[in-house]
């Protein structure tokens, strides 16, 4: 084979290998452990609803038909993002909670109106990011109450993504019911992150006080972020994860961007919401993506799941593998030092 030849076949060969690589196929959800169906007890459930969207009090609380326990299940408390505070933002991992046997609740702590949310954005008036903590905090006992006898009340848990996160920071603080363990995803504690400088000049927050919380928070924290999230960044959590100073156990879970096949598994800051038909541009803008995928079922799902089971630390997530076999890049874990 001549010199020519054997280039061609070099280049041949280099572009067969990028063509398979960008056709592997990222895994989806798990057949068996944390974040797979394994757990479904029933497929059924009862939606309950109280509370206005017009005064940020809006409640939905979601009971399976077969209780984890028989007469009695864990509890898990749904804390949403800025401005996710519609249930459908997160119904996949709502239901596949449910289905385990667990009851969920799902506190809207925002004003869902169009007036209402303008009201609290901080453009016209100062946004009291504690005035929405307290909320969270008084409608889940309104819920809990309307719950009774069925709740297992050792077992109530938090789940706060972004803003959720720092909800779940300022719980214990605020006079919330007592938790059993916590789960940040991309806990985002800095109002003015992500947000344009143009835009930041117009917003006045009061920001909730978590730096004076966290030392004294007493339930185990599991943290989920993602080496892509620019929104709510490593730093964030890294802060909270050494203020934890008083904390069982603590733990920093990153995901990493892994782009050898497609699509690529992202890890950014709307990674833990649902499918989302129709996202708004400006979402985009931010690195916030909406889709269902195996990052939801093996690492968001996952790592509640394992501490719904009584998993605190060295959790063990499966990230699958590609379709040809190559395994997904692996979690970083990190520990407060």
């Amino acid at each position: 084979m001549g010199r020519l030849g054997a280039m061609g076949l070099a280049c041949l060969l280099m572009v067969s290998s990028v063509q398979a690589a960008f056709w592997h196929k990222p895994p989806g959800e798990p057949e068996r452990g944390f974040g797979s169906r394994e757990n479904y007890l029933t497929d059924t459930f009862q939606e309950y609803q109280f509370g206005s969207a017009s005064e940020g009090d809006q409640v939905w609380y979601y009971v399976p038909d077969r209780l984890k326990y028989g007469a009695k299940a864990p509890v898990v408390v749904f804390l949403h993002g800025f401005a996710a505070f519609i249930p459908k933002l997160y119904q996949t991992h709502i239901e596949h909670l449910v289905k385990q046997g667990n009851i969920v609740i799902f506190p809207q702590y925002q004003k869902a109106t169009f007036s209402g949310f303008l009201s609290e954005a901080g453009l016209f008036a100062p946004a009291d990011q504690s005035v929405w903590a307290q909320r969270a905090v008084v409608t889940v006992d309104q819920a809990l109450d309307e719950l009774g006898a069925q709740v297992q009340a050792d077992e109530i848990y938090l789940y706060g993504h972004s803003l959720g996160g720092l909800i779940a920071l300022a719980w214990q603080a605020e006079g919330g019911v007592p938790i059993a363990a916590g789960v940040l995803s991309h806990p985002q504690v800095n109002a003015q992150e992500g947000i344009p400088a143009f835009v930041r000049a117009f917003l006045e927050i009061i920001e909730i006080p978590w730096r004076e919380y966290a030392p004294d928070i007493a339930f185990p924290v599991v943290i989920l972020n993602g080496d892509v999230d620019t929104i709510a960044p490593l730093e964030q959590s890294r802060e909270i994860l050494a203020a934890l100073a008083s904390a069982p156990s603590r733990e920093l879970y990153i995901a990493q961007r892994d782009r050898y096949g497609y699509p690529s598994i992202s890890p950014n800051h709307g990674a833990p919401l649902d499918k989302i038909q129709g996202l708004p541009a400006h979402f985009r803008i931010f690195s916030v993506s909406g889709e269902l995928d195996g990052l939801d079922w093996r690492y968001y799902f996952a790592g509640l799941d394992a501490v719904v089971a009584g998993w605190r630390v060295a959790i063990p997530f499966d990230l699958g593998v590609w379709s040809n076999g190559r395994p997904v890049k692996p979690l970083l874990t990190e520990q407060a030092l």
